[in-house]
């Protein structure tokens, strides 16, 4: 177990106190010419005494308070100047008080695309009294000593001494806490295997390329890919081969569309293409549609060269072969619903299964 530091407040020793007692008597009786009884005098010594003691205490209690927290605290005054610099601000930004204090926060802990701004709003709050960031909690990044910045936590409240501003700053690191946000967005939205979107993220993508076709006119379209002759491989090689196919589908995918699109796994061995703003005209879109249909047919034909180690232990590298039946289905506009796009492209897909696979065909509505 590891030992922490106590901190204590000072106490005075006997001889200590007799000194300080004499001392305040000399104050009371040569500044304040005290007029009383010997033991009224002494006695107002010793109050005065404890007074200054409870006052020293009460001093120490806040100082330790302050450098105990478990966030960094950082004042300034009302010229940006850091004035007050804790024990975990030392360790949070690198600089020791000793170093920090007299230093400009802005050139000290705040990242060089906040410092106009941070600068801006010490100057507005003094001129009107209002800042968008005072007595609130805000995420932000800061910045280390070495210049490598990180998301904090950040509150600042102004506190108004002997007629001057004065703002101090509680400052927590949350770079653990959002990493850990992330892992669950990533769980909650992407495939652990290929890292692509899943379903739910993909129906959300959906909803919002559906909302710009409304307002830009233009078309969108759906592309549903199913690989061919993937289940041999599975069959042959076990699931661990398998899913370094599926692993290099995903990239040659990507690779195909723009970055705006959105490349998803549906499941098993099904991928979604979602193409947003295409063109105003349907036979245009169409067309633009069939070209990046064709060219994500075309890089999935090619070979894979699939390396993995047996169970001997020994690497081994499998050439197969693995095509895809694409579907595409267009969509304008919120005429049609999520869940109705992808089963028409869906349907699609069936009909290039049907006539002879490694093919792609377009939804066809039926009057």
């Amino acid at each position: 177990m590891h030992s922490k530091k106590i901190y204590a407040t000072w106490e005075p020793g006997a001889e200590e106190r007799k000194q300080m007692t004499r001392v305040a008597a000399y104050f009371i009786a040569e500044r304040d010419g005290f007029k009383g009884s010997e033991a009224e005098y002494w006695a107002a010594a010793e109050y005065h005494v404890n007074m200054m003691l409870a006052l020293r205490e009460s001093q120490e209690k806040l100082q330790i308070i302050i450098d105990t927290a478990l966030d960094a605290m950082v004042l300034i005054n009302d010229k940006g100047i850091i004035t007050g610099w804790n024990n975990h601000a030392e360790n949070l930004f690198g600089w020791s008080r000793a170093e920090a204090i007299g230093r400009a926060l802005h050139e000290t802990i705040i990242p060089p695309r906040y410092r106009a701004a941070h600068l801006h709003g010490i100057e507005r709050f003094l001129a009107t009294g209002e800042g968008e960031i005072l007595n609130a909690r805000i995420e932000v990044f800061a910045q280390h000593r070495d210049g490598q910045e990180f998301p904090v936590e950040l509150s600042v409240v102004p506190i108004k001494m002997a007629g001057k501003y004065e703002f101090s700053a509680f400052i927590r690191d949350i770079s653990k806490r959002k990493q850990m946000e992330e892992q669950v967005r990533q769980l909650a939205f992407y495939d652990a295997l290929t890292g692509l979107p899943n379903r739910r993220l993909l129906n959300d993508r959906m909803m919002q390329t559906m909302a710009a076709s409304k307002r830009s006119g233009n078309y969108g379209a759906v592309l549903f890919a199913d690989l061919d002759n993937f289940k041999p491989l599975n069959d042959t090689h076990g699931h661990a081969v398998g899913d370094l196919l599926l692993i290099e589908v995903a990239h040659r995918l990507t690779g195909c569309v723009r970055e705006a699109d959105t490349v998803a796994r549906f499941g098993g061995d099904e991928f979604v293409i979602m193409l947003g703003e295409l063109v105003e005209d349907q036979a245009k879109s169409t067309v633009q549609a069939g070209i990046i249909a064709e060219k994500i047919r075309a890089a999935l034909a090619e070979p894979y060269l699939l390396k993995f180690k047996c169970e001997d232990g020994a690497e081994t590298t499998i050439e197969h072969r693995c095509a895809a039946s694409i579907g595409v289905a267009l969509f304008i506009d919120h005429k049609t619903s999520v869940e109705d796009i992808l089963k028409y492209a869906d349907m699609a897909m069936y009909q290039a299964k049907d006539e002879g696979r490694n093919t792609v065909r377009f939804y066809a509505a039926k009057d």
